[in-house]
Parts: structure tokens; sequence; C-alpha cells
């Protein structure tokens, strides 16, 4: 168990073995200890105290120990680090006490004090001695047992072991052997902990199996239950993970105003290298992000032959929506060119160098409608960070004192602003993606943003059905 980590009196307390070393000359002398006292005495290799009775004491004052698990030793106490359990006068006063305590598989030896690496590789060798009989083979084979086991426990299952029991001894619960339902709500406690995520669960389910299994039990973190126990954990931290994500980007949405200076700017952009080509496609992301309420994974994605830019309108589908992946029917959004002012113009101006940067190259263009030849096959979702950063930053388009740009400004800033301009809900919902019963949008919304003339000339048009 490391550092000795142990239970007293049904609380954590933590024995550092530097701490002992430097008590143990004042807190018990080799001189109080005759035949028949309990002592434990530290085993540095295995970073543990293993308990015995000094059976004797030879020619030399030396005392042979008889350990609990079978070992024994002949050992000078004046030089060893130990520490006196019972005395022989304890012993005798209490012996049906001192016999429980001292068995390795009973429970309130535990609590008063046992290191758990030290309980379990006692109580897994006195199974094996009931249950194999008393010979030389069984001492052999008791022997291996509890060296693998030293190994295990100290470096993999035995810390994890300890926090189970640890668990429930504060839950008031059984720990051998623990049920399911115990082991359930342990999984419960691991979540709201916040620091065991699925990946990492597996380990500590095979820790409470293993030392059951070991101990004759069956082991009861296993099953449908709780398999789906772990496949629930994975799901509510991924909804946790974006109930944050979403506060984080709440804090600066994108303002219509820079928009528009990102839009003006694009449109008088003729790029005459890749780079600058490059600074157009941020350009004219940052728009049709904005216009289109995108998520950073939906916009990047665009497919050329989902983007349709015909007589009257601007139409994309969106193949990559979170939450509707595997929906047979896609989403359509539309948006009227006179609805947007140089909309029209824009992706025009954009496709016309994009195509023509693929024509130069003699290469295949694929379908992605963002890509460029010098870019690599696939897209992340997290390059709308690099495109909308590197576009802001070259106008000089700053967010407020303390706030930040994100690849989620764009969608904040396009809710906020349609808010602001009037447009309904169920508009909003629909644009983004949104059911309409979700409390999600309100945490793309700053109910404070005032109206001005830069949102009506994004949004004011989705108010003229109103």
């Amino acid at each position: 168990m490391g550092r000795c980590d142990v239970l007293h009196r049904g609380a954590p307390v933590s024995y550092y073995a530097a701490e002992v070393r430097r008590s143990s000359a004042t807190s018990t002398t080799a001189s109080k200890v005759t035949v028949g006292t309990k002592i434990e005495v530290f085993w540095e290799d295995d970073d543990c105290f293993y308990p015995g009775v000094v059976k004797e004491f030879n020619e030399d004052g030396k005392a042979h120990v008889l350990y609990d698990d079978g070992d024994e030793e002949t050992l000078d106490l004046s030089k060893e680090n130990f520490k006196i359990i019972h005395s022989t006068d304890e012993a005798a006063n209490a012996d049906g006490e001192n016999t429980e305590r001292s068995s390795g598989g009973n429970y309130e030896e535990y609590k008063r004090g046992g290191a758990v690496q030290n309980f379990l590789t006692r109580s897994l060798c006195e199974r094996w001695r009931s249950e194999l009989g008393p010979s030389r083979l069984t001492e052999l084979a008791v022997s291996m047992q509890r060296k693998a086991l030293l190994d295990t426990t100290k470096d993999n299952y035995g810390p994890k072991a300890r926090r189970f029991i640890l668990f429930c001894e504060r839950d008031q619960r059984p720990w051998l052997p623990a049920s399911e339902a115990t082991v359930l709500l342990y999984i419960a406690s691991l979540l709201e902990d916040g620091n065991i995520q699925l990946a990492s669960l597996q380990p500590y389910l095979s820790a409470i199996n293993n030392y059951h299994e070991d101990l004759g039990h069956p082991g009861p973190a296993k099953g449908r239950s709780v398999t789906r126990a772990g496949k629930g954990m994975a799901t509510i931290q991924a909804e946790l993970a974006e109930q944050e994500e979403n506060i984080e980007t709440q804090r600066t949405w994108l303002p219509a105003a820079h928009v528009r200076r990102v839009h003006e700017a694009a449109l008088k952009f003729n790029p005459r290298s890749p780079e600058e080509l490059k600074l157009l496609r941020a350009l004219t992301y940052v728009v049709v992000a904005f216009v289109t309420f995108g998520r950073p994974d939906t916009g990047t994605s665009l497919s050329r032959q989902h983007v349709h830019c015909g007589d009257e309108e601007f139409s994309v589908v969106l193949l990559k929506e979170k939450g509707r992946r595997h929906h047979r029917v896609k989403r359509r959004l539309t948006i009227p060119w006179k609805g947007v002012a140089l909309l029209k113009e824009l992706i025009e101006h954009w496709e016309f160098y994009r195509d023509t940067a693929w024509s130069i190259s003699a290469k295949t263009q694929p379908d992605s409608y963002w890509l460029l030849p010098e870019d690599p096959k696939n897209f992340k979702a997290s390059v709308a960070n690099d495109w909308i950063g590197l576009a802001l930053s070259e106008l000089d388009c700053r967010p407020p004192e303390g706030g930040h740009f994100s690849a989620h400004s764009t969608r904040k800033g396009a809710t906020t602003c349609a808010r602001a301009v009037g447009v309904t809900m169920e508009k909003v919902c629909f644009l983004g993606g949104w059911s309409q019963f979700s409390s999600a949008v309100q945490h793309y919304i700053d109910p404070t943003a005032l109206r001005d003339t830069d949102m009506d000339y994004y949004f004011a048009w989705l108010t003229w059905s109103q």
C-alpha cells in the first residue's frame, strides 16, 4: 500500500515510514520485548509492517520472530524498526481479544490498524493454508502467492482497493463481501469526485474483483448493471464537459460589428499567394459561420456539393451536427441573398480564388468546401479557432477586457444578435440546431446586448415575416 496507509477507528490515517523511524526509538525499545510479545516489524522492501510473535531469544540476545503469515526470522531488535502491539501481560489478560485481532481475515483487526497490503496478503495466505492443509508444499505454494500479491497490491490494485474500502467505511457498508449495489454507489462517488474518467475506471473495478476473488468471494464489480453505470458515467461527464465549455465560451460573443468589418475586408482582398488565400478563407469562414449559427465541427466540415448558391438564395446542408449524426434527413439552412447584403458577392469571391488555386495545382479538387491544395486531407474542428484568430487579429478586432474569442464566439454572437433584433426563440433554436425545449441555448444569449445597425444587417430579415 505504499506508505502503510491504514484505517484507525474507522477513519483514514497515514503513517509515513520516516515518521515511524524517528519515533520508534523513543516509543518502543528492545528492552520491553519479552517472549510472547506481539510486535510489528517494518520490511523495507515491502514498505510495510508485518505482525508476528517473539518466540524466543538466542545467546546473542536476538529475537526469533514467527510472523502471522508463517515466515520466521531472527532479528536484532535494537537495530530494527518495529512496534509493540501487545506485551505478554496484555496477551495474558485479553487472550481472546488478541487472537481475534491477529486473525488475517478479521474485519475488526483491519479497522484497528492493519495495512491493506498486509491484510490482503495474510488473508490470502490463511485461506490457502486452510484449504491445502499443513505441509511443506503448502508453505511453498503460500509463499508464491504472498510474493506475487505483494508486488500486485503495492503497485496496482492495493491503493485502489483501499479507496473502495474507505468508501465502504464512510458509508457503513460491508466491503468483504461487498454487494453490487455498493459498487454502483462507489462508481457514483467516483463520478462526483470528478477525477476519474471512463478510461481509468476499469482498474478501480478490477481491484475490487481481485481482492474478492483472492479471498474466495465472487467479484461484485462486474455484470450488466456495472457496465451500464460506466457508460452512463461517460455520458454524464461528456454533458458536464459541454456545459463547462458553454460557460467558458459564453463570456465573449462576437459582435456583428466585427463580422461586418471582416466581411468588407474579405471583399476587397485579392490574394496573391497561398498564405494570403488562407487569410481569405479565414475571413470568409467567420462570416459564413456567423450567419449559419455554425458549430466549429459543422462549419469546418462543409461539403462543396451541399453548399448551394442559387439565383435567389444561399443554402447549406449540415452533414455533421452534434446529436444528429445518425439522422437520415439532414437539416438545410437557407438565407435569401436579399436578406444579407453582399453575402453573395463574398461567397462568389472566395469560391473563385479557391477553385483557381486547385486548377493551378493540377490536383483533383476534393469535396471539402474549405480545403486548399496545401492543406492536409482532413480538418479537425479545432482549426476553426485558428481561422477566427487569424481573421480577427488581421483586422485588430479585439475582445472586451478580460475576454477572448474562440470557435464558439461566432455561434454565440449570432444567437445573441438575433435575439437582440427580435428574432423569435423558435427560429433561433432552428437555426442553431437546438431542441425547442433545450435550456442549452440560454448559454449562448447575452440578454444585455443592445440592438444596433450591424445586428440588423445580418439578422433583421428573420423578422420580416413575424
